[in-house]
């Protein structure tokens, strides 16, 4: 579990990298709301082939693309509320909403999707 835990974090920061850089470009043309939604849905799908290839490097249970999909809606669910909550109601800056919703989200998503692509698969 300890170099799967390192996978993941590793996985993790290239993704959010790569769609904080994304809502940042977002950022200058369109609503935080919008921008953090668009790069959500492109870190989801970077997301999956991660974990697919390189972070469990298995196959998963039936259906994990769609799974691995719930999942971060959940999580998109969970990040918009704390965007929304730190943007909108605490005023703290809209450049950094998305990081904070990362901190809080990661760890548990990280416990879901682990189920998902579990050593010993059963169909």
């Amino acid at each position: 579990m300890w170099r799967e835990g390192l996978r993941y974090l590793m996985a993790g920061a290239t993704n959010t990298l790569v769609t904080y850089v994304l809502y940042l470009g977002l950022l200058r043309l369109l609503d935080y709301r919008l921008a953090y939604v668009l790069a959500f849905i492109a870190g989801v799908l970077l997301s999956y082939g991660l974990l697919r290839h390189l972070v469990f490097a298995r196959p998963g249970r039936r259906h994990a693309l769609l799974r691995v999909a719930a999942s971060h809606l959940l999580q998109m669910g969970l990040g918009l509320a704390i965007v929304e909550l730190w943007v909108g109601w605490w005023q703290g800056p809209a450049w950094l909403a998305p990081l904070v919703a990362a901190a809080v989200s990661v760890p548990l998503i990280f416990l879901l999707q682990r189920r998902i692509f579990p050593s010993h698969v059963a169909h």
